[in-house]
């Protein structure tokens, strides 16, 4: 019995001999074999180069299981797993207003009354008409006029449907010679200004500047007209000199506003007043002409000019010679297109107070 039980102790002995021989070779049998080796710690805690990084929008593994519940009502939900971005509001970019301009020296009644010096005019009322029907061809919505005297502004107000002027007839006789006037279904006055101006002998004319707001686009500019001396009855140049040294610290002025100007008139100088005005202003002439590197006036050189600040648009200019102005006046009418992009004027427009700005006195 002895001897039976000693072989099975044997044979146990053995079994767990060979046992535990074999799973030291597999490595399951080693000190500590409970914890995770230092590599092994390592590789689960980073995680692996292919796995993408969580997010709400990831798709899920294949093999992933979910071990929650999802009622019968959630189950029907439209689900989006790759929801699109929120598009910011578009943002209203500041408006552009385009419109046609003049500057009209009209001949003035005294002029080519009986015993006028262009008596073969005629007289400066019956020319109006021809005057509104140059406006009407070219399209005009603003224009600067000269030599406007009081009987041909009463006949403009009373014939030219649709149109305002300043000063008009609302100053006196003398004041209103130099309008600018304008289309009333297109624009309307926010504040209107007059500058004194040296004329015949240094006699002071009050020369306006006006603030107009485009109706269709809220976008507001100003407006000039001047009529400087010319030599008759001796040499004006002295005068002149003054007129256009009070009109640059005018347009200087009104450049700092940040809003677009203007300036129309029969200056009675070429190349010397744009060669002064361009020097001593940014304001471009809408004949073309540049003052980089020296004076370089526009062919041909008028005595009639528009300006404008920098950052307007001026196109189609045009010299009106034609029979219709031959007839009406002594002067050309000088008419060019103009774009105003708000975008480059800072004051220029504004949405919550379309009507206001302020006109300067310098």
């Amino acid at each position: 019995m002895r001897e039976k039980l000693g072989m099975a102790a044997f044979v146990l002995l053995l079994v767990v001999v060979w046992g535990g021989g074999f799973l030291w070779f597999k490595g399951g049998l080693k000190p500590d074999s409970d914890k995770k080796s230092d590599k092994t710690a390592q590789a689960d805690a980073k995680p692996s180069e292919s796995a993408a990084p969580s997010s709400p929008t990831a798709v899920p593994s294949a093999e992933a299981t979910y071990a929650g519940k999802v009622s019968a009502r959630d189950e029907k939900k439209a689900v989006d797993i790759n929801p699109a971005a929120v598009r910011p509001k578009p943002i209203a970019l500041p408006p552009v207003a385009s419109f046609n301009m003049a500057t009209f020296n009209l001949l003035g009644s005294s002029h080519s009354k009986s015993g006028g010096s262009s008596a073969r005019f005629g007289p400066g009322v019956q020319r109006l008409n021809g005057a509104l029907q140059i406006l009407a061809q070219h399209q005009i919505s603003v224009v600067g006029f000269q030599e406007f005297q009081p009987d041909q502004r009463a006949a403009f107000r009373s014939r030219a449907q649709g149109w305002e002027m300043y000063p008009g007839l609302s100053m006196g006789r003398r004041a209103g010679e130099n309008s600018v006037a304008w289309r009333s279904d297109t624009w309307e006055m926010v504040r209107p200004g007059l500058i004194p101006i040296p004329y015949f002998h240094g006699r002071i004319r009050p020369m306006p500047y006006v603030l107009l707001r485009n109706k269709q686009t809220g976008v507001q500019a100003y407006f000039s007209t001047f009529h400087n001396p010319a030599n008759i009855g001796g040499d004006m140049q002295r005068f002149r000199t003054e007129a256009t040294t009070r009109e640059i610290k005018l347009f200087n002025s009104l450049e700092t506003q940040q809003i677009p100007q203007f300036v129309t008139g029969d200056m009675n100088e070429r190349s010397e007043y744009f060669c002064r005005v361009t020097a001593a202003t940014p304001l471009l002439a809408a004949a073309g002409g540049s003052n980089s590197g020296g004076c370089a006036p526009p062919k041909p050189t008028q005595i009639d000019w528009i300006f404008g600040s920098p950052g307007v648009q001026f196109k189609n200019y045009v010299i009106d010679r034609g029979p219709l102005v031959r007839r009406t006046t002594d002067h050309p009418v000088v008419v060019t297109s103009v774009t105003i992009d708000a975008l480059k004027f800072a004051k220029s427009y504004d949405p919550t107070a379309p009507t206001g700005g302020a006109a300067v006195t310098p």
